[in-house]
């Protein structure tokens, strides 16, 4: 098992599903709720969350984002910096971990244990919430779908990520495209 040093930058979620990708939903994020602590339920996802409790076998439980990520996409759009990654509505959003490399794969967080499912792929709100160009950018680097297989309490702040998979920690940041996203 490899041990990674990770931080968890935010924990994020939204009570309503509001936003389609399509039409004038409000992009602002004035509808999440930011969390210090969240309570994660096995096999359901964030309590609290619109998500939590589709279904089990549910690919997205929680959703996981790259803080360095973000920070390519705020350099190739131009952004304000003023602008947070908390409104590509991800729910765990992280530091220090090559998201790519847990496609398939269980890992775990603060004692909770997680599979990763599929590439978290961004609709087109994505363009109206940070300018045309947004999704296409973001096109590789969504995020991480994944379902929560262990019950427990996820906390902000300087964690550990346990995996069989192997990534460099200093490379997080790079996110070529893959030929085909799973």
């Amino acid at each position: 098992m490899n041990h990674y040093p990770i931080e968890i930058y935010s924990i994020n979620i939204a009570p309503e599903h509001k936003v389609f990708g399509k039409g004038s939903e409000d992009l602002s994020g004035s509808d999440l709720k930011s969390l210090k602590t969240a309570n994660l339920i096995a096999d359901a996802g964030i309590e609290g969350d619109r998500f939590c409790k589709q279904r089990p076998d549910y690919n997205g439980h929680v959703t996981f984002f790259s803080l360095e990520a973000w920070e390519e996409i705020v350099k190739a759009l131009g952004l304000s910096e003023r602008v947070s990654p908390e409104v590509t509505r991800r729910n765990i959003i992280v530091s220090g971990v090559d998201l790519k490399s847990l496609y398939g794969e269980a890992f775990i967080i603060q004692d909770i244990h997680f599979i990763g499912t599929v590439h978290c792929a961004p609709c087109l709100a994505m363009n109206r919430a940070f300018g045309e160009g947004a999704r296409e950018i973001m096109r590789s680097r969504g995020g991480l779908r994944a379902q929560v297989k262990t019950s427990g309490s996820l906390t902000v702040g300087p964690s550990e990520l346990l995996a069989e998979a192997e990534f460099d920690p200093e490379n997080a940041g790079l996110q070529p495209a893959l030929a085909k996203l799973p």
